[in-house]
Formats: C-alpha cells, structure tokens, sequence
C-alpha cells in the first residue's frame, strides 16, 4: 500500500474512531450519569429510586423495613422488621395469621397501609391477616414467598393472588431487577438464577467481550436491538416463553403444599379493564380440575364497574388522555374494599382451619 493510501486509511480509521466517540460521550452525557455504567433497569428499579425495596438471594428483592413515605406513590408505607407491610394503626387482631402472598395488587401500590385489601381483610375478619405482597413479583417469586412466609410466620390460611401479566414474568431473569426463575425439565420445575445477582450485575457466565461491551452506552444502545433477549433491555431478560407451563406447575406445587402441610390454600386471580387475560387463563382451569378454592374477580370487578356512578375510576386509578384511557393502575381504597368482601367471603365457603 502506499503511503498516501496509508494516510487515508488512517485518517478514516481516526474519523471512524472519533465519531463513536462522539457518539458515546453524547449519550453518556444525556444520560445524566456520565461516569457511571449503563443503568439496565432504565428509568425503573425495584431496588430503590422510590421502590422500598433490597436485594435478597433467593428472591432478587423483597420490601426494606422501616417506614418508606418517599415513594413512587406518595402514599403511607411500612415496612415491619420482619418484612411484611403494615395493615395500618389500630389494635392488632387475635387469632391464627392468614397469609396474603402477591404481587403490587396485595402489597397495596399507590395506596396506604390501611387501604390495601389485606388490611380491608383484616378489618373485616378480625383476624390477623399478614400482607406479605411485593410490588413487581411474578408467580415463581409469589410462590417462593409464600413458602418462605408460611415457615416463619406460623399462619395456617394462605390467600394466594396473581395476575395474567405475573405469568409472564416467569419468562424473566431480570425484570426490573435480576430475579428467580423455574426452567421445565421432564415436567417438572427445577429453579434457576439462585443465588439471584446483586443489583447491576450482568448475566452468569457471560463471555469477556461482551462484560465490556456493557460498560458502553453506545454498545449498550446497540445490542438492545441487536440481541434483545440475552442483552438487557431496559426493563427485562427474557430466559424463554413456558410462563404458562411454569404456572400450572406452580400451582400444582402450592396443592400439593397445602395438601401436605394442612393450611388452607385459596387462589385469587387479579384483573383489571386492560389486562390480557390469556396467560391465566390455563392456570384457573389447572385450579379447577384439582378442586382448590379459588376467586376470579373479573365478573365481579365488571359487575362493580357498571354499576358505580364513576365507572372504572371508582375501583382502579385510571390515566387519561385527550384519545381516552391510556393506563390502569392499581386498586383505590374502594376497590381493594371490594376484593376484601370477595376475599372474606370465598374463606367463609370454606371455612378455614
């Protein structure tokens, strides 16, 4: 070659290099953190910026004691020393401990702690009713719970609560947060992902180059869209598609749990206006051929809905925009209330231990 070819070739190399350099420093610079690596969970974390929430092995992440009025929802959280959110002031209630295991919609987001429906439970029982719901949990991490919490606690009732969207995170590694997960091998679960990664922390055994890549925002743009299954969007990693398959097999688990261990076992599955409800239902017809208790609270939540002067808004915190309806949060105290009576009477038909 000679040298003015070298020359050139040189000169574009050094503008090729120059430019990705330009590139990288612009998006570390919008980023508004511009020393620190990628943030993989985007703009959502279930470890802190507002989640009350810490790293656990097992788990990825449960609720941090102590009271957590700095929250996403502006509303009255706390956490007890033993992990469980509190069901708000008041005399504590005697009795054996039901347990309440779910996700956001039993933990009580953007609601306070006397307004969720474990606490609504608990008023209208006068039992104790322990709230061991966590924002942002699939079923494997439910289920895992609740395991967890029935050994500790010593409560002999188990109200377990899911929605169709919990299905599908037991696609999921990573989901906010790096979490559990449960493969299928020869019909049954073998969990996965354990001890779960601390926060930040990239995939197991992933080669070299890509670890490095990973501290790019200019490489970590790219291979979002390139490898977005195995590279970490901004919200998940996606380990396969069997959500359903592992979720008949949960509750399989939760039966033969209650079976063996003697607590009463009542499923309840969560809806609201906008949900796909496809993911669960093989679940509530696994529920069914086995006989388990268990409450679909659509009917009544559609039942609830029609008839309430403020329609969806009366039960769920509704967003607008100038087209229409463009989110549907969580319950509002009246509709927790709502799921509390349901709850309180699919115990009643079966009365528990």
């Amino acid at each position: 070659m000679r040298r003015r070819d070298r020359r050139v070739a040189l000169l574009a190399l050094l503008s090729c290099a120059g430019t990705l350099v330009a590139v990288e420093l612009g998006l570390r610079l919008a980023s508004g953190t511009p020393f620190a690596p990628p943030d993989p969970g985007g703009g959502i974390s279930m470890l802190g910026g507002g989640y009350p929430g810490m790293h656990d092995p097992l788990l990825g992440f449960v609720p941090e004691p102590g009271r957590a009025d700095d929250n996403v929802w502006g509303a009255t959280v706390t956490i007890a020393a033993d992990g469980l959110r509190s069901n708000g002031p008041g005399p504590p209630p005697r009795g054996a401990p039901i347990l309440a295991a779910g996700d956001s919609f039993t933990f009580g987001d953007e609601v306070s702690d006397h307004e969720t429906w474990p606490a609504r439970l608990e008023q209208r029982l006068g039992r104790p009713v322990l709230n061991g719901g966590v924002f942002g949990y699939g079923l494997d991490q439910i289920v895992l719970r609740a395991e967890q919490l029935l050994e500790r606690t010593g409560a002999n009732s188990l109200v377990v609560s899911f929605t169709a969207d919990d299905v599908q995170r037991c696609e999921y590694a990573y989901r906010y947060a790096w979490k559990p997960w449960f493969a299928v091998e020869d019909g049954a679960l073998a969990l996965r992902g354990v001890p779960v990664p601390a926060p930040g922390a990239a995939p197991a055994g992933e080669p070299r180059w890509r670890r490095a890549l990973r501290r790019s925002f200019l490489a970590d743009l790219l291979m979002r869209r390139l490898d977005p299954d195995r590279w970490l969007l901004p919200d998940s990693v996606r380990v396969h598609r069997q959500g359903v398959s592992v979720g008949r097999l949960l509750i399989d688990r939760l039966a033969a749990a209650a079976a063996e261990r003697g607590h009463r076992l009542l499923l309840v599955v969560q809806w609201h206006p906008l949900a796909d409800t496809a993911p669960s239902a093989p679940l509530i017809r696994r529920a069914r051929e086995r006989d388990l208790a268990l409450l679909d609270l659509e009917p009544l939540l559609r039942r609830e809905i029609a008839a309430h002067p403020h329609g969806a808004e009366g039960l769920f915190r509704v967003e607008h925009a100038p087209g229409g309806v463009v989110a549907v949060g969580h319950l509002t105290p009246a509709g927790n209330d709502v799921v509390a009576g349901a709850i309180a009477a699919a115990l009643a038909q079966r009365p528990v231990p």
